[in-house]
């Protein structure tokens, strides 16, 4: 039988990391097929960032996500 992750509620995670996540479709879904030591450890890691864009890069780290004004300097479609 399949080990099912516990939930976490909007008290476990920071305030910070909840408003990154909310600015990145796919980081809540991502949030939630994390282990729970992976669920941990992005949330320790998250205590350390110190700007909210050292938050997004975390979030975008941990959905694989290339931040768009990136993709804006590669591409030149967008």
């Amino acid at each position: 039988m399949k080990k099912i992750n516990p939930v976490y509620s909007p008290q476990d995670i920071p305030l910070g990391l909840s408003m990154a996540m909310a600015q990145n479709a796919l980081a809540y879904d991502t949030f939630a097929k994390l282990s729970t030591a992976q669920k941990k450890q992005l949330i320790n890691d998250s205590h350390n960032a110190h700007s909210p864009e050292q938050m997004k890069q975390l979030v975008d780290n941990m959905t694989g996500m290339q931040p768009l004004s990136d993709l804006r300097e590669d591409n030149s479609f967008l």
